[in-house]
């Protein structure tokens, strides 16, 4: 058990360096073909949601619309059963309105045989815990 965390811990990484490369492919790879992106505007938009096998593609226009040069860094990640929280931060500026963020990010990504079945990312740590019946 303690390799397959590892392992997806791995992915975890994996996943950020392939968005922070624009890396459709590399991202691809690491999805379940029925995965689904939960990023983090999706709490503003109530239809925001990317899935299926083409996930990784819809999600990364999205961002090329939205902003310049977003980006995610994973400071540390903590392992729960088949989830792994990363924990980290998103940089960029938006694209029309040239708005800098450097927010604090939590990343979760559920696992199925090795592959990520779903990814959301939160910008509030207590609610991503919160959403796995965790508390800090």
């Amino acid at each position: 058990m303690a390799t397959m965390s590892r392992e997806n811990v791995e992915v975890m990484h994996s996943v950020t360096d392939a968005f922070n490369r624009r890396d459709v492919e590399a991202l691809g790879a690491l999805l379940a073909p029925d995965a689904e992106i939960v990023p983090m505007r999706a709490a503003l938009e109530s239809n925001s949601a990317y899935r299926g096998p083409n996930a990784a593609a819809d999600w990364y226009a999205a961002v090329e619309e939205a902003w310049v040069n977003l980006s995610g860094e994973v400071e540390g990640t903590r392992e729960v059963g088949d989830r792994v929280l990363g924990f980290g931060r998103i940089r960029g500026r938006g694209r029309e309105s040239g708005a800098a963020i450097n927010v604090e990010a939590t990343v979760v990504a559920h696992f199925r045989a090795g592959l990520i079945s779903r990814l959301q990312i939160f910008t509030n740590r207590e609610e991503a815990l919160e959403v796995l019946g965790l508390r800090e």
